[in-house]
């Protein structure tokens, strides 16, 4: 898990930052907020935080499977795009490994649950 934190905290540092230029209450706002609070708990489940099944609400990681596969989506969007080869290609395809076991990681704890 270690190979996919850095990923995620960079998904995480970004995502933030965009969402500071955004109003509140915007659809981009709301989907931002939906993608932050998905990569948080996978963060914290990454770094070694208790995955027991109580410790998140059913319903956030139902949020957050959603956010991980529209996340899923668009970056291999973008990587079809990219060149083999190139440093972005090599970007999308960690960071697709690190959102495709990051949402393993929540179904899995949705399913305990």
């Amino acid at each position: 898990m270690n190979e996919y934190a850095a990923p995620i905290a960079s998904l995480i540092a970004k995502s933030d930052k965009a969402r500071q230029k955004l109003a509140p209450g915007t659809w981009q706002y709301r989907m931002l907020d939906d993608n932050l609070n998905a990569l948080r708990i996978a963060a914290a489940l990454m770094s070694g935080a208790s995955a027991a099944p109580g410790r998140y609400a059913p319903d956030d990681l139902r949020v957050a499977v959603r956010a991980f596969a529209s996340m899923i989506a668009r970056s291999e969007t973008a990587e079809a795009r990219a060149t083999p080869g190139t440093a972005q290609h090599a970007l999308l395809r960690n960071r697709l490994a690190a959102l495709r076991a990051a949402q393993t990681m929540i179904v899995n704890l949705l399913e305990r649950a």
